[in-house]
Order: structure tokens, then C-alpha cells, then sequence
């Protein structure tokens, strides 16, 4: 098992540019090279989902299969113009990080994210994420406004799609060829950290469908 920590994340550099799917899919083109990885299962979580499908679509000859968690996938989303009236709902998430608020608009949104049973796990995610700089938040934000779902309904590869809450289980198998859904209980939005035994299991058992 690998860990990548994502440019301008954890210990990674901070880059001026290079926060889009294609940049950090070509970064994890170039770490499974060098690593002389081949077949990986690739598992990509919530903002983290574009990088990972476009590593899909992109390198098919690197990855086997693919693992979402609690991510989306969507057409091309508009930002909305600033000082053009409201922005869209992801336009107005940027703008929230902007300013003086910005840190502590930041800081409520990771908290959000973790359930009342989480504990200490949550404070040190919650602790790390305050070490990525505000624009490095911002242009990863930004660069999810592209289709995701034109990403996804070229990729060949077996897809695993867990998440905390119901699955659009109508429409996902519309655009994955060959997709399989679990659901874990008792986590927010990060279920790795929280629940980690069930979401061990149901890769466990993906990797024995493969």
C-alpha cells in the first residue's frame, strides 16, 4: 500500500499552479513509475475522485481498478462570476474561504465532516487539513467545476463506490461499466478514519471480485 500526499498537501511541495485532475493524475503517473507499480487499485476519496478517475483514464495501463469514497460524480458545474449576482454552490464555498473568515470558515467545514463519535481521530484530521494553505484549498475547489462524469464514462475499469449515505445506484451504473456500491454506518464523511474495519472489509471483498 502506497499513501500519496497530493501537491501542496501533507508533505508534498506547495506548487504555485498544477491543482487539476490532469496535474495530479500525471503526478501519480509518475510516483507509480518510479515505484515500478503496474495493476494498482487506486483509491481515491471525496475532492480527491477527479485526480483519481482521470489516473484511471488516463494511464489504464497503470490501474486495475478503482475505489471511490464518498465522492460525486457531475457534469460540468459553473463557479458563477463574482459581483455578477450569487454565485453557484461551489462558487460561493470558495468565496467562504476568502478573507479574514477564511481560516475559521475552513477549520467548521473539516469539522463538519467527521460524526460525534469520531474523537481524537477528527481533531488530528481536522488539525492537518489547517496546514494546507488557502489557495492551495481554493484551486482545488475550482478545478472540480469540470464534468467529472465525461471522466468517468470512459473508464474500462471495475469501480468500487462506498459511501455514508445512499448511493445514486440509478444513475451511477449509467456511467461506470462495471460499478459495485457499499455503504458503511456510524461515519461522516471520512469513513477511512472513522469506521476503518468496515471499509477494509469491503475492500477485501471488492479485490476478491476482480
Amino acid at each position: 500500500m502506497l499513501a500519496i500526499d497530493r501537491r501542496g498537501h501533507g508533505q508534498s511541495d506547495v506548487t504555485e499552479r498544477g491543482y487539476t485532475a490532469k496535474q495530479h493524475a500525471a503526478d501519480l503517473a509518475r510516483v507509480a513509475r518510479t515505484e515500478r507499480i503496474r495493476s494498482a487499485v487506486v483509491v481515491g476519496h471525496a475532492g480527491g475522485g477527479p485526480a483519481t478517475l482521470e489516473f484511471a483514464r488516463s494511464y489504464p495501463h497503470l490501474v486495475k481498478a478503482v475505489m471511490l469514497v464518498d465522492t460525486h460524480v457531475s457534469p460540468r458545474t459553473s463557479r458563477g462570476d463574482p459581483g455578477k449576482g450569487p454565485r453557484t454552490g461551489l462558487g460561493g464555498l470558495i468565496d467562504a474561504l476568502e478573507g479574514d473568515r477564511g481560516p475559521a470558515a475552513f477549520e467548521a467545514m473539516y469539522r463538519s465532516f467527521f460524526s460525534k463519535h469520531a474523537g481524537p481521530i477528527a481533531r488530528h484530521a481536522v488539525a492537518e487539513a489547517k496546514q494546507i494553505p488557502l489557495t492551495v484549498a481554493k484551486a482545488e475547489l475550482a478545478s472540480m467545476a469540470i464534468s467529472i462524469e465525461a471522466i468517468a464514462r470512459a473508464l474500462t475499469q471495475p469501480v468500487l463506490w462506498v459511501t455514508v449515505a445512499n448511493a445514486d445506484e440509478d444513475r451511477l451504473p449509467a456511467i461506470f461499466r462495471n460499478v459495485q456500491f457499499g455503504r458503511v454506518v456510524g461515519s461522516r464523511h471520512f469513513p477511512h478514519l472513522e469506521v476503518p474495519e468496515q471499509i477494509n472489509a469491503l475492500i477485501e471483498r471488492f479485490l476478491d471480485t476482480l
